[in-house]
């Protein structure tokens, strides 16, 4: 069964912390119609697996115009190709990948010693700082949620497919992964943040799920 509530978060953010407890996540408050909302930035597991990222600056989108466009607020997404939902393993850009594997960093379990900032944890800081002096603005691709009587917010800003039949197995599908793209209104430029776990395969079927031979 694939996410629940695949949205487009189109907002301003205002602050950003880490949050830590049974999944550490970087948190970024974001101002946007009908907000505000929380976006929740995972830069740690909670399964024992690894954290792979990758942060590509001079971004090219797979459809800047479209976006550039989109309205403040929380946007729903059909999980298909065409659009704006997006999908790490079938997505193309200019006839290429727009991330692969390849491009991603591995960070060890290990990375957080003595409550030191890990280095993807210093990266969202850095990006995040930036983006709140330039006014610029932050696309966060995810699964929507209403927090009763709290702040609403996006979560599953990740890979989600290829997971291994388990306990995140069942968010499996595709055209459905999470990220974050920055727009710098000053230099016209964009960053994307790509997360994903090291036990999700890049080889999935028409389900998201691992293809046996992956």
């Amino acid at each position: 069964m694939p996410i629940t509530n695949y949205s487009v978060l189109q907002g301003l953010p205002t602050a950003g912390k880490v949050v830590t407890g049974a999944s550490t996540h970087y948190q970024i408050t974001m101002q946007a119609t009908g907000g505000p909302f929380t976006v929740a930035v995972n830069i740690e597991s909670t399964d024992g697996s690894e954290v792979l990222y990758a942060i590509v600056d001079n971004f090219q989108p797979p459809n800047p115009a479209a976006l550039l466009t989109l309205s403040s607020g929380m946007h729903a997404l059909p999980s298909a190709p065409g659009g704006l939902a997006l999908d790490f393993v079938r997505e193309q850009v200019n006839g290429k990948p727009m991330i692969t594997l390849a491009q991603m960093t591995l960070l060890p379990e290990s990375a957080r010693i003595a409550n030191h900032a890990t280095p993807l944890e210093n990266a969202v800081d850095t990006l995040l700082n930036q983006t709140i002096a330039d006014k610029g603005t932050i696309f966060a691709f995810g699964s929507a949620y209403a927090d009763s009587g709290q702040v609403d917010g996006i979560h599953d800003i990740h890979m989600n497919q290829g997971n291994p039949t388990g306990a995140f197995g069942k968010d499996n599908g595709i055209w459905q992964d999470g990220a974050i793209f920055i727009y710098l209104p000053t230099t016209a430029s964009w960053t994307a943040i790509f997360i994903a776990f090291q036990t999700e395969s890049w080889n999935t079927d028409t389900s998201g799920n691992p293809l046996s031979n992956a």
